[in-house]
């Protein structure tokens, strides 16, 4: 969800909220509330729905990839162990 649309709608649920006598100055507290809820949206450090998309789809390939050497250093190393054990057994 874009984060504006959500801010104007909170600001204007904000207003709707307000008391009759404050009905006057609605238009200025929903602004001054907009100002307020971007600031401290802002300073949260959010990531977009595309942006959380992209970095879960490179931790999964990267995940992946991580798989794939730990079968390979297994493999490696059986390897290893087979050729040590062939060193140490004396031959007839």
């Amino acid at each position: 969800m874009a984060i504006d649309p959500l801010i104007n709608r909170l600001g204007q649920q904000f207003g709707e909220l307000l008391p009759a006598n404050l009905r006057g100055v609605r238009n200025e507290l929903e602004d001054n509330l907009k100002i307020v809820l971007r600031d401290a949206l802002a300073r949260l450090d959010l990531l977009t729905r595309d942006e959380f998309d992209i970095q879960q789809t490179l931790l999964s390939r990267t995940r992946g990839k991580v798989e794939a050497l730990e079968q390979q250093v297994k493999v490696l190393e059986a390897q290893l162990t087979a050729l040590e054990d062939s060193l140490r057994t004396p031959r007839s």
